[in-house]
This record gives structure tokens, sequence and C-alpha cells, in this order.
């Protein structure tokens, strides 16, 4: 039996396909122990890991949203391990029947990934795509990577957080000033995905927006102010369809695994 397992900021998701489905944990837990558990109650023999952190060769490179010390080779079995963006665009892609498409992803963190010709683009060390922390502007408080002026403290909702607090007010999308920040923080995300990518498909996700459609709608209307025509030309936008498309792509490593 096999374990498939998304690893986010906020929750522990995991299913043993095709005989346990759709449970979940607050990520909280000692994900090691808690795997471990999993691993001997269902006798799993391998295990595919969708990771909110960049992640390379099948190595935890950093981990900015989520707290340090987990370590997959603990787990005592074969396992493969990805960054949770780049299994969020291999279920995209399958999905959509589309080989070139760009995943943004906006939930605790704000991530993304891209397909070329049905392949991940991964850079030299697997980190293409973190548009989250990309520079941005200046904000009074701190990324979990280090920086004051990424993306992901704008257009995250780990970023609402930090600046309801700077302000006072309600964490919410509701509120005038928190949705002015997020909305051209994620204009801005998109543009420069789209620009720099040129993909046929941007896919829009994460708790934040699934749980604002509407952002979607508002992205399509104000996107040819932010990028340029020739960037935008032939370009569909839609929202997931996926309930947790990063889980969806850790079932498909484990097609994959050797």
């Amino acid at each position: 039996m096999n374990l498939a397992v998304d690893l986010g900021g906020t929750w522990l998701r995991w299913e043993i396909p095709g005989k346990d489905r759709g449970r979940v944990a607050s990520a909280e837990v000692d994900p090691t122990g808690y795997l471990r558990r999993l691993i001997e109650e269902y006798g799993i023999e391998k295990v595919a890991i969708s990771f909110a952190g960049q992640v390379h060769e099948n190595h935890i490179l950093s981990a900015p949203n989520i707290a340090e010390g987990f370590d997959p080779a603990a787990l005592g079995i074969p396992y493969r391990i990805e960054n949770d963006l780049k299994c969020a665009a291999l279920a995209e892609g399958r999905y959509w029947g589309s080989e070139s498409l760009v995943a943004l992803y906006s939930g605790t963190g704000l991530g993304s990934a891209a397909l070329e010709k049905g392949k991940l683009i991964r850079g030299a060390h697997n980190l293409a795509g973190e548009i989250g922390h990309v520079p941005y502007r200046k904000a009074p408080f701190r990324c979990g990577c280090g920086k004051d002026n990424c993306l992901e403290l704008y257009a995250s909702g780990s970023g609402i957080e930090k600046w309801a607090k700077h302000l006072h007010i309600e964490a919410s999308l509701d509120h005038p000033e928190i949705h002015a920040l997020y909305s051209e923080a994620l204009l801005h995300a998109s543009a420069t995905e789209l620009t720099l990518l040129n993909q046929e498909l941007l896919v829009l996700g994460g708790g934040v927006i699934t749980h604002r459609p509407a952002l979607v709608e508002y992205l399509k209307e104000r996107l040819p102010d932010y990028a340029p025509s020739f960037a935008l030309e032939g370009c569909r936008i839609e929202l997931t369809r996926l309930e947790n498309a990063s889980l969806e792509g850790a079932k498909i490593l484990l097609e994959r695994f050797v």
C-alpha cells in the first residue's frame, strides 16, 4: 500500500489511493510522528509528499511557512517529496488537459509552478515559480524567508494576518484596506507570471482564492491594466476545479515512483 501526503502551512492531508480518502490533521502535529503511525498502521511501502517549501532532488531546502524539523528520510521507507505547487501544476495539467499552464495559488503562502510542453519548469535548483518571494514593496514586518518586500507579504493568508495585526483591523478581505493591498498584489503576481511565461492557461487556487471566487472575475477584468496585451492574448484564466490539487499531484508522483 502507498501513501500520498500534502503537508502545508495549515493542514496535513493524506490519502491511501484506492483505500482511504481525505483525512486531515492540523499541520501543528508532529508530521514525522503522525506519518510514521500511519505507515505502521496501514503497512505503507512508499510515500509521496507534496510539501509547502523549497525542495530539490528529494531534499528540503527551506520551508518559510512550516516549522523546521521535518525529515522524510526519518519515515524509514522509500519516498518522493516535491514542492506543493509543482504537484498542483501536475494535477491541474491533467485535469485541464493542458501542457502549457501556470498554477498560481494563494493560501497560507503565495506560490506558483508552470508546465511547458507538459513538463515542469524547474530551474537550476527546482526553485522556478517562487513568485511569493519576488520583490514587490517594503512592508513593516518580515516574510518567513527573512525579507521584508515579498509579494507573499501582501497576497497570501499569512500576509493578510500580518497586515491586520499591524493595522489593528480585522483579518478579512471584506476590510477595504486589506482588500486593496491583497488584490493589487495578486494582480501584480498574475501579470508577472503571464508576461514572463506566456502560458495558455492561468489556474488560480489556494484557500484564499477558492473562498473568494469573485477574485477570479476581478482579475480577468483588471489584468489588462497590469499585463501587456500580447501576454494575455489567447490565455484562459480559470479557478481550480480540484478540491486539493497538491494532494492529487502527490498521487501522480506515486504513479511515477521508480
